[in-house]
């Protein structure tokens, strides 16, 4: 049984956001270059970030686990709001509307499940071959950590049947966070207002942050996602009160960016 969830987990994660990018795309007439534009500059954030994380992460752990979480949430934010604002700025010059945000948003967060989900597949395969074998003849783990992988693997065939489906949950509330940052920052560029880029780097610190800080402390997986899951609403409900912002303000094209903070 536990096998089956593993595999609706992974193609949930990386099917979901075709089939929403499809339905999406169809209803508000839009082209699949703004999906993915808004998926390569989620690669294109990570290109950076996650050698900088991986570098410095026992330099982070070492301030303790509330300072960890927050600058990993703030380096989370400063990269992809950038890099959506660099999208924006540079290449989707046109992109002003608010549909159009959305259909960027969900590429960027979707692109992100649909990577993961092919983690999750080769993470799969992987723990099915070490379940029927001595893990001790694996010649790619060290004496050293040995017991950890064997841990590892207990760990993943003995999950409660319903945490995989944990993660297709907690992508799909990671989709909506990325569209309301999304639209934060589109409408920033839209309305010459730095301001909006700024919150959009602090609304994804927070999420991020307390998602890190609730982790390392051992709350639950399924309290955990319900405080994610809060965090999503939120979004949503930003998703939502933009779209009249949008249909009301100018579309400027005057320049702004990270370092004219003060402008906004």
């Amino acid at each position: 049984m536990l096998e089956i969830m593993y595999v609706i987990q992974f193609t949930g994660m990386i099917f979901l956001p075709i089939i929403a990018g499809i339905i999406l795309g169809r209803r508000l007439k839009l082209s699949w270059k703004l999906f993915l534009a808004g998926g390569l500059t989620f690669i294109a954030s990570q290109v950076l970030h996650i050698p900088l994380v991986a570098a410095l992460t026992k330099t982070f752990l070492s301030w303790g686990n509330v300072a960890y979480a927050i600058v990993l949430g703030l380096l989370a934010g400063i990269f992809e709001e950038t890099a959506r604002y660099i999208l924006y700025k540079f290449i989707l010059k046109k992109a002003r509307s608010w549909n159009e945000g959305v259909f960027v948003g969900l590429g960027h967060g979707g692109t992100e499940a649909i990577l993961l989900g092919f983690s999750v597949v080769v993470s799969f395969i992987a723990m099915l071959g070490y379940r029927s074998i001595d893990l001790s003849t694996v010649p790619s783990i060290p004496p050293e950590q040995l017991e950890l992988a064997k841990q590892q693997v207990a760990a993943f065939w003995s999950a409660p049947v319903y945490v995989p489906l944990l993660g297709i949950v907690e992508r799909i509330f990671a989709i909506c966070l990325h569209i309301a940052l999304s639209l934060m920052v589109l409408y920033g560029i839209k309305t010459n207002k730095a301001i909006w880029y700024w919150l959009a780097v602090l609304w994804h610190a927070i999420v991020d942050a307390v998602a890190v800080i609730l982790g390392v402390n051992g709350m639950s997986a399924i309290a955990l996602e319900g405080v994610v899951g809060l965090f999503a609403v939120v979004s949503l409900f930003i998703v939502f009160w933009m779209k009249p912002k949008f249909a009301s303000a100018e579309n400027i094209s005057d320049s702004i960016g990270p370092a004219e903070a003060g402008a906004g």
